[in-house]
């Protein structure tokens, strides 16, 4: 059986950085903050659609990829530890998931990657903003309750880019 070592698992291949033999891209806050700026101004709705959906078939993937090579990751309690981890690690800030189940819950942030990007770059937004981490949540649930790609819908009900203390996600 597989053991998990971070230092040993995040890999640097010259510009490329791997995860457990997974390829994953790193980019600062100005590329992911002007991202979603363009695709919410060009495309509205669409745009921020894409954002989730493109970032749902990510983490599902690579979270699917991931809890095949370590077979140890068995329990619900277990992956969802795991998810939380590797969103931290992956620098996207910190994210609770101990409220959730096969049916939903709530999910709560109180420190994101694209909060502190879109503060930095636009100031506050009169919206909820945390379109990546719906879509990479909703990905990552699938895998851990064995439901396919658009399953959960995630909502975003607070937003700290809004100036709420922290983001809150509902999962139904």
């Amino acid at each position: 059986m597989a053991k998990l070592n971070w230092q040993d698992e995040f890999v640097r291949q010259g510009h490329r950085v791997f995860f457990a033999g997974q390829p994953f891209a790193m980019h600062c806050h100005h590329y992911n903050i002007n991202l979603q700026k363009t695709l919410e101004d060009t495309l509205g709705e669409e745009g921020i659609q894409l954002i989730i959906h493109s970032a749902e078939e990510s983490g599902y993937h690579n979270f699917q990829n991931l809890v095949a090579q370590f077979s140890y990751l068995r329990t619900v309690k277990s992956k969802l530890e795991m998810a939380a981890t590797m969103y931290q690690n992956y620098g996207l800030g910190i994210i609770h998931l101990q409220n959730i189940d096969t049916d939903g819950g709530r999910i709560t942030s109180p420190s994101s990657h694209h909060v502190t990007g879109w503060l930095a770059k636009h100031g506050r937004r009169k919206t909820p903003g945390c379109h990546f981490t719906r879509g990479w949540v909703a990905g990552v649930l699938a895998v851990i309750f064995g439901k396919p790609i658009g399953h959960y819908h995630m909502v975003e009900t607070d937003c700290k880019m809004v100036g709420d203390p922290e983001c809150v996600f509902m999962v139904s």
